[in-house]
């Protein structure tokens, strides 16, 4: 036999076993009701705000325009397969003099309890849940400092902001074990957010006019022509997102993916900078992940966040969300309203028995 048909031998060999695999993980994954979550449902998951200027930049963060009004927020899955839009949820938020979304105005010269995170403690997907907290924590000013898309770095940049601002007597830093893995990001308020009439198929934030009569499905199906992907590197990064194989073997593969990952030691390095700065007077609370409740195991973020915290003598609180996927919204899995109200519950206990 040549090397090359040994070569090809070999190769039809690890295929046929890959398939075979893929094949059982699908049977076991149906009658075990794993429900399937993976990175590619964000190319059609779609932000629909009133439109208007909603973020502001700054230079390693980002913030909200201050004194926002009831602003209409609203979040669309396009399902490709059956050529459906359907709506994740539709609500209106608030934001403060400093561009948080909060509805209580903040006052720099109190003593005030800031809470850092991301978009779950921001609480997108339903009315934020730290407006139930109330102004105040135990004579300490509520700051709800959580902001979409964030990781650690982030965290502390808004943190350095803040603290030159508000007299910050204590910290509560709320997170999913993805966040490790999050560069510093910015939100833009594009043409199509700041006018509707800008709007192209090109966009995935869209702005809608303030009117009860506008046919908001229709406008967004209308800019949300997905075409099919043509880059080949894209389509096989796609494919291998779908694969079951790929995702119960994702933990082993990052944790030689991800060895040596840049962004994850600068957001490590920010953790160690925020407990070092406020000591016993900051609280770590990690969340439940969909993917980890889904598959009932924990990712290649969660076992090194467990191992760097355990090194460096740092406790953190656990929100298990009861391990239920029904408290998070369908699509694009941030918590609904009861998961906020299971969420708010949690985070409350573990004040109450820390401050």
């Amino acid at each position: 036999m040549s090397i090359v048909k040994k070569y090809l031998v070999y190769f039809f060999i690890i295929f046929f076993i890959i398939i075979c695999l893929e094949l059982l993980l699908r049977i076991y994954s149906n009658f075990s009701n794993v429900k399937f979550i993976n990175d590619n449902r964000y190319s059609q998951i779609f932000k629909v705000y009133n439109q208007g200027k909603i973020f502001k930049s700054y230079k390693n963060f980002f913030l909200y325009e201050k004194n926002l009004d009831q602003k209409r927020y609203l979040n669309f899955y396009f399902d490709k397969k059956n050529s459906v839009l359907k709506k994740i949820w539709d609500y209106k938020f608030s934001t403060n003099n400093y561009g948080l979304v909060q509805k209580f105005d903040l006052n720099k010269e109190k003593k005030s309890l800031l809470f850092l995170g991301d978009s779950f403690t921001e609480g997108q997907g339903a009315e934020p849940w730290i407006n139930d907290l109330g102004e105040s924590y135990k004579g300490l000013q509520i700051i709800n400092g959580g902001i979409q898309g964030t990781g650690f770095k982030q965290f502390e940049n808004l943190e350095n902001y803040f603290s030159n601002i508000f007299k910050i007597q204590k910290t509560v830093v709320i997170f999913i074990s993805s966040d490790l893995r999050r560069g510093i990001v910015q939100a833009n308020n594009n043409k199509c957010l700041k006018n509707f009439s800008k709007c192209s198929n090109r966009n995935y934030l869209l702005g809608i006019p303030d009117d009860i009569n506008f046919d908001i499905e229709s406008f967004v199906l209308k800019n949300i022509k997905i075409k099919s992907e043509t880059n080949l590197i894209k389509k096989m990064k796609y494919l291998i997102r779908d694969m079951y194989l790929y995702n119960y073997m994702r933990t082993i593969i990052n944790t030689f993916r991800l060895k040596n990952d840049k962004t994850i030691k600068v957001n490590l390095n920010a953790i160690l900078s925020l407990k070092s700065k406020y000591e016993k007077d900051i609280i770590f609370i990690r969340i439940n992940d969909p993917n980890e409740i889904m598959f009932k195991k924990i990712s290649y973020e969660t076992r090194l966040i467990n191992n760097f915290f355990k090194k460096n003598n740092i406790k953190y609180h656990f929100c298990d969300m009861n391990n239920d996927l029904e408290l998070f919204h369908k699509f694009d899995y941030h918590p609904n309203q009861l998961g906020y109200r299971n969420l708010r519950e949690c985070v409350l206990t573990i004040l109450n028995a820390n401050y």
